[in-house]
Protein backbone atom coordinates (compact mmCIF):
# COMPACT_ATOMS: atom_id res chain seq x y z
CA UNK A 1 0.00 0.00 0.00
CA UNK A 2 1.18 3.35 -0.75
CA UNK A 3 0.81 5.58 2.21
CA UNK A 4 2.03 8.86 0.27
CA UNK A 5 -1.44 9.80 -0.11
CA UNK A 6 -1.77 13.78 -0.75
CA UNK A 7 -2.16 15.33 3.20
CA UNK A 8 -3.29 19.11 2.84
CA UNK A 9 -1.23 21.15 5.29
CA UNK A 10 -3.35 22.57 8.00
CA UNK A 11 -5.64 24.94 7.05
CA UNK A 12 -4.48 28.68 7.04
CA UNK A 13 -6.82 31.57 6.70
CA UNK A 14 -6.79 34.41 4.19
CA UNK A 15 -3.56 37.27 4.54
CA UNK A 16 -5.90 40.33 3.71
CA UNK A 17 -6.61 42.39 7.11
CA UNK A 18 -6.95 46.49 7.91
CA UNK A 19 -3.84 47.22 9.28
CA UNK A 20 -0.42 46.74 8.52
CA UNK A 21 1.27 43.94 10.76
CA UNK A 22 4.25 46.25 12.30
CA UNK A 23 1.28 48.88 13.51
CA UNK A 24 -1.50 46.32 14.69
CA UNK A 25 -2.30 46.61 18.38
CA UNK A 26 -2.24 43.01 18.52
CA UNK A 27 1.63 43.00 17.79
CA UNK A 28 2.35 46.36 19.82
CA UNK A 29 0.68 45.29 23.01
CA UNK A 30 1.13 41.27 22.94
CA UNK A 31 4.71 41.73 23.39
CA UNK A 32 4.92 42.12 27.07
CA UNK A 33 7.44 39.26 28.25
CA UNK A 34 6.75 35.85 28.78
CA UNK A 35 10.00 34.16 28.65
CA UNK A 36 12.37 33.57 30.96
CA UNK A 37 15.30 35.92 31.15
CA UNK A 38 19.07 34.58 30.73
CA UNK A 39 21.97 36.91 30.68
CA UNK A 40 23.45 33.97 28.96
CA UNK A 41 22.16 33.67 25.54
CA UNK A 42 20.99 30.47 24.78
CA UNK A 43 23.49 29.17 22.19
CA UNK A 44 26.05 29.06 25.11
CA UNK A 45 23.93 27.55 27.53
CA UNK A 46 24.65 23.78 28.76
CA UNK A 47 20.91 23.71 29.76
CA UNK A 48 19.11 25.84 27.52
CA UNK A 49 15.42 26.09 28.32
CA UNK A 50 12.82 25.37 25.39
CA UNK A 51 9.20 26.66 24.78
CA UNK A 52 7.15 24.37 23.61
CA UNK A 53 3.44 23.98 22.87
CA UNK A 54 1.18 21.13 22.14
CA UNK A 55 -2.01 20.85 20.40
CA UNK A 56 -4.59 18.20 19.50
CA UNK A 57 -7.10 18.22 17.60
CA UNK A 58 -9.85 15.26 18.21
CA UNK A 59 -12.63 14.43 15.26
CA UNK A 60 -16.05 13.29 16.22
CA UNK A 61 -14.58 9.98 14.68
CA UNK A 62 -11.76 9.85 16.58
CA UNK A 63 -13.81 9.91 19.94
CA UNK A 64 -15.21 6.81 18.83
CA UNK A 65 -12.47 5.11 18.77
CA UNK A 66 -10.39 3.19 21.85
CA UNK A 67 -7.92 5.24 23.66
CA UNK A 68 -4.32 4.03 23.38
CA UNK A 69 -2.82 3.02 26.95
CA UNK A 70 0.56 1.20 27.19
CA UNK A 71 -1.76 -1.47 28.69
CA UNK A 72 -4.09 -1.74 26.14
CA UNK A 73 -2.05 -0.63 22.90
CA UNK A 74 -3.03 0.70 19.43
CA UNK A 75 -1.07 -0.51 16.49
CA UNK A 76 -0.15 1.59 13.41
CA UNK A 77 1.72 1.51 10.73
CA UNK A 78 3.86 5.05 9.98
CA UNK A 79 4.53 7.31 7.20
CA UNK A 80 7.26 9.82 7.61
CA UNK A 81 6.57 12.70 5.50
CA UNK A 82 10.12 14.15 5.68
CA UNK A 83 10.95 17.99 6.86
CA UNK A 84 8.85 20.84 5.80
CA UNK A 85 10.62 24.39 5.27
CA UNK A 86 7.96 26.76 5.20
CA UNK A 87 7.87 30.91 5.89
CA UNK A 88 10.86 33.08 5.18
CA UNK A 89 13.79 31.58 3.20
CA UNK A 90 16.49 30.53 5.46
CA UNK A 91 19.78 28.78 3.94
CA UNK A 92 21.64 26.36 5.61
CA UNK A 93 19.51 24.93 7.37
CA UNK A 94 20.32 21.39 8.88
CA UNK A 95 17.76 19.48 10.12
CA UNK A 96 17.92 15.72 11.18
CA UNK A 97 18.28 12.60 9.71
CA UNK A 98 15.03 10.92 9.05
CA UNK A 99 16.01 7.98 10.65
CA UNK A 100 16.85 10.08 13.72
CA UNK A 101 13.36 11.34 13.98
CA UNK A 102 11.75 7.97 12.87
CA UNK A 103 13.80 6.17 15.64
CA UNK A 104 12.38 9.11 18.66
CA UNK A 105 8.86 9.14 17.01
CA UNK A 106 8.76 5.20 17.54
CA UNK A 107 9.89 5.99 21.20
CA UNK A 108 7.63 8.78 21.65
CA UNK A 109 4.30 6.87 20.76
CA UNK A 110 5.68 3.47 22.52
CA UNK A 111 5.56 5.79 25.87
CA UNK A 112 1.82 6.58 24.86
CA UNK A 113 0.95 3.36 23.99
CA UNK A 114 0.69 3.20 20.33
CA UNK A 115 2.69 0.36 19.17
CA UNK A 116 4.04 -0.64 15.17
CA UNK A 117 1.99 -3.28 13.53
CA UNK A 118 4.26 -6.52 13.38
CA UNK A 119 4.84 -8.25 9.92
CA UNK A 120 0.98 -9.58 8.38
CA UNK A 121 -0.76 -7.56 11.63
CA UNK A 122 -3.50 -5.23 10.69
CA UNK A 123 -2.77 -2.27 12.21
CA UNK A 124 -5.90 0.48 13.52
CA UNK A 125 -4.20 3.43 12.52
CA UNK A 126 -2.05 5.11 9.74
CA UNK A 127 -0.07 7.97 11.07
CA UNK A 128 1.44 10.59 8.94
CA UNK A 129 4.14 12.62 10.35
CA UNK A 130 6.16 15.40 9.08
CA UNK A 131 8.41 18.27 10.74
CA UNK A 132 9.90 21.58 9.83
CA UNK A 133 10.62 25.21 10.20
CA UNK A 134 8.19 28.15 10.08
CA UNK A 135 11.02 31.52 10.17
CA UNK A 136 9.98 34.86 10.29
CA UNK A 137 10.55 37.46 8.00
CA UNK A 138 12.97 39.78 9.10
CA UNK A 139 12.41 43.64 9.58
CA UNK A 140 12.95 45.29 6.14
CA UNK A 141 11.09 42.02 4.57
CA UNK A 142 8.22 42.85 6.91
CA UNK A 143 8.00 46.71 6.02
CA UNK A 144 8.35 45.77 2.26
CA UNK A 145 6.05 42.78 2.18
CA UNK A 146 3.31 43.58 5.43
CA UNK A 147 0.78 41.46 4.07
CA UNK A 148 3.02 37.96 3.65
CA UNK A 149 3.98 38.87 7.11
CA UNK A 150 1.06 38.88 8.68
CA UNK A 151 0.29 35.66 6.77
CA UNK A 152 3.05 34.01 8.11
CA UNK A 153 2.19 34.90 11.18
CA UNK A 154 -1.19 33.22 10.69
CA UNK A 155 0.21 30.64 9.73
CA UNK A 156 2.54 29.98 12.86
CA UNK A 157 -0.38 30.86 14.97
CA UNK A 158 -2.54 27.90 13.37
CA UNK A 159 0.32 25.85 14.41
CA UNK A 160 0.90 27.05 17.78
CA UNK A 161 -3.01 26.59 18.66
CA UNK A 162 -4.91 25.38 15.68
CA UNK A 163 -7.53 27.49 13.12
CA UNK A 164 -9.44 28.92 16.09
CA UNK A 165 -5.91 30.64 17.88
CA UNK A 166 -4.99 31.99 14.25
CA UNK A 167 -8.51 33.32 13.81
CA UNK A 168 -8.01 35.05 17.39
CA UNK A 169 -5.39 37.04 16.23
CA UNK A 170 -6.90 37.59 13.05
CA UNK A 171 -9.81 39.10 15.07
CA UNK A 172 -6.94 41.22 17.16
CA UNK A 173 -5.30 42.56 13.37
CA UNK A 174 -9.12 43.88 12.86
CA UNK A 175 -10.45 45.57 15.83
CA UNK A 176 -7.48 45.37 18.05
CA UNK A 177 -6.25 43.77 21.09
CA UNK A 178 -8.80 43.77 24.06
CA UNK A 179 -8.82 43.33 28.02
CA UNK A 180 -9.61 39.70 27.47
CA UNK A 181 -6.71 39.03 25.93
CA UNK A 182 -4.10 40.04 28.88
CA UNK A 183 -3.13 36.90 30.11
CA UNK A 184 0.22 35.36 30.99
CA UNK A 185 -0.56 32.38 28.85
CA UNK A 186 -1.75 34.44 25.75
CA UNK A 187 1.51 36.48 25.83
CA UNK A 188 3.37 33.26 25.54
CA UNK A 189 1.30 31.99 22.72
CA UNK A 190 1.52 35.42 21.05
CA UNK A 191 5.32 35.58 21.46
CA UNK A 192 5.35 31.65 20.25
CA UNK A 193 3.52 32.66 17.18
CA UNK A 194 5.17 36.28 16.43
CA UNK A 195 8.90 34.22 16.28
CA UNK A 196 11.02 31.37 14.51
CA UNK A 197 9.51 28.24 15.07
CA UNK A 198 10.26 24.03 14.70
CA UNK A 199 7.99 21.96 14.30
CA UNK A 200 6.20 18.84 14.04
CA UNK A 201 3.05 17.44 12.60
CA UNK A 202 1.56 14.05 13.18
CA UNK A 203 -1.99 13.11 11.82
CA UNK A 204 -3.71 9.56 12.66
CA UNK A 205 -6.45 8.34 10.14
CA UNK A 206 -8.47 5.25 10.17
CA UNK A 207 -5.76 2.12 8.47
CA UNK A 208 -9.26 0.66 6.83
CA UNK A 209 -10.40 4.01 5.50
CA UNK A 210 -7.16 4.42 4.02
CA UNK A 211 -7.37 1.20 2.42
CA UNK A 212 -10.49 2.76 1.09
CA UNK A 213 -9.24 5.99 -0.84
CA UNK A 214 -11.37 8.11 1.67
CA UNK A 215 -9.23 8.39 4.21
CA UNK A 216 -10.94 9.39 7.77
CA UNK A 217 -8.79 12.18 10.45
CA UNK A 218 -9.05 10.41 13.55
CA UNK A 219 -6.54 13.07 15.68
CA UNK A 220 -3.68 15.68 14.93
CA UNK A 221 -1.07 16.65 16.97
CA UNK A 222 0.80 19.65 16.26
CA UNK A 223 4.03 21.09 18.57
CA UNK A 224 5.89 23.51 18.34
CA UNK A 225 9.51 24.91 19.72
CA UNK A 226 10.99 28.42 19.85
CA UNK A 227 13.97 27.99 17.65
CA UNK A 228 15.85 31.00 18.64
CA UNK A 229 19.36 29.82 20.14
CA UNK A 230 18.69 26.16 19.71
CA UNK A 231 19.03 23.52 16.71
CA UNK A 232 16.90 22.22 15.02
CA UNK A 233 18.25 18.31 15.70
CA UNK A 234 18.75 19.25 19.24
CA UNK A 235 15.36 20.55 19.87
CA UNK A 236 13.13 18.31 17.73
CA UNK A 237 13.75 15.11 20.07
CA UNK A 238 13.01 16.33 23.47
CA UNK A 239 9.34 18.54 21.46
CA UNK A 240 8.58 14.65 20.56
CA UNK A 241 8.94 13.26 24.03
CA UNK A 242 7.10 15.75 25.95
CA UNK A 243 4.76 16.14 23.31
CA UNK A 244 4.01 12.42 23.34
CA UNK A 245 1.71 12.67 26.62
CA UNK A 246 -0.77 14.32 24.33
CA UNK A 247 -0.95 12.11 20.94
CA UNK A 248 -4.32 10.90 20.68
CA UNK A 249 -6.06 13.06 23.45
CA UNK A 250 -8.56 15.24 23.17
CA UNK A 251 -7.84 19.03 24.57
CA UNK A 252 -9.46 22.09 25.32
CA UNK A 253 -6.81 24.34 24.80
CA UNK A 254 -3.20 24.39 24.10
CA UNK A 255 -0.82 23.48 26.49
CA UNK A 256 2.25 26.23 26.55
CA UNK A 257 5.38 24.97 28.70
CA UNK A 258 8.57 25.17 29.33
CA UNK A 259 11.42 22.53 29.96
CA UNK A 260 14.90 22.62 29.51
CA UNK A 261 17.48 20.55 27.60
CA UNK A 262 21.03 19.01 28.49
CA UNK A 263 22.88 19.51 25.28
CA UNK A 264 23.87 16.39 23.40
CA UNK A 265 21.34 14.23 24.85
CA UNK A 266 18.01 13.60 25.23
CA UNK A 267 17.91 14.01 28.63
CA UNK A 268 15.18 16.09 30.16
CA UNK A 269 14.69 18.66 32.74
CA UNK A 270 11.54 19.38 34.59
CA UNK A 271 8.37 20.91 32.80
CA UNK A 272 6.51 23.75 33.59
CA UNK A 273 3.40 24.04 32.16
CA UNK A 274 2.18 28.06 31.01
CA UNK A 275 -1.39 28.81 32.43
CA UNK A 276 -3.05 31.63 33.01
CA UNK A 277 -2.98 34.44 35.60
CA UNK A 278 -4.22 33.17 38.51
CA UNK A 279 -7.37 35.37 40.61
CA UNK A 280 -6.09 37.72 42.99
CA UNK A 281 -7.07 36.82 46.52
CA UNK A 282 -10.11 38.01 48.10
CA UNK A 283 -9.91 41.32 50.35
CA UNK A 284 -9.37 40.27 53.64
CA UNK A 285 -12.49 39.18 55.66
CA UNK A 286 -14.44 38.22 52.57
CA UNK A 287 -14.70 35.17 50.75
CA UNK A 288 -14.63 32.64 54.49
Amino acid sequence: MNLRFAVSFLVLLPASAQQEADNSPAIREASAPAFNFNLIPKPFQRNPQLEMTVYTVMTDFGRTLPVAEPARPVTYVASDHGFMPLGDAVGRQRPPLPAEVDQIMVRALNERGFVAASKGQVPGLVLIYYWGSHYRMDVEMQRMFPEMHQQHLLERATLVGGPEYAREIQRQFEWGYLPGDRSLKKGYLFQQADTDLYFVVISAYDHASVLAQAPKLAWRTTMTVNAIGVAMKESLPPLILTAAEWFGREMDDTVALRRSVRRGTVELGPLRVIEDDEPPPPPEGKGR
